[in-house]
């Protein structure tokens, strides 16, 4: 799969996205895009162990899965920013930033449900959802 083009995808789906990245199962960073002109508040090493951190966190989901079934979507609510991770198939995870200062152009862009539709629809590779 080639990953740089489905995360260039998810960046355009909304304005308000700071960055995204893909891991494997483990939160190991194997791809990542980011807006031009936004600043991380974490270094690298911050946002690799946070990155690792929530991969642990799915898998502790996926093992409730024959329960209340497959996992769609998490959200981390931080006053800065707000952070989506989504499962990409068994072995890997994407992870989506956005601000919490959202920036509106137009009625159709900036929220997180936004986002989070905007994202799976990508996911399911079904281009009438695009």
């Amino acid at each position: 799969m080639n990953f740089e083009n489905l995360l260039t995808r998810i960046m355009n789906s909304d304005v308000n996205i700071r960055h995204s990245i893909v891991t494997d199962a483990d939160g190991n960073i194997l791809a990542t895009n980011h807006r031009e002109g936004v600043t991380n508040y974490l270094s690298p090493e911050e946002t690799a162990a946070s990155l690792q951190r929530a991969a642990s966190s799915w898998k502790g989901r996926k093992e409730l899965r024959p329960k209340i079934g497959d996992g769609l979507y998490a959200v981390a609510a931080f006053e800065k920013i707000t952070r989506m991770t989504f499962p990409l198939g068994n072995d890997h995870l994407i992870f989506v930033s956005m601000g919490s200062d959202t920036v509106r152009a137009d009625m159709h862009e900036g929220g997180q449900k936004q986002i989070v539709e905007h994202v799976l629809n990508i996911l399911s590779r079904d281009p009438t959802k695009e």
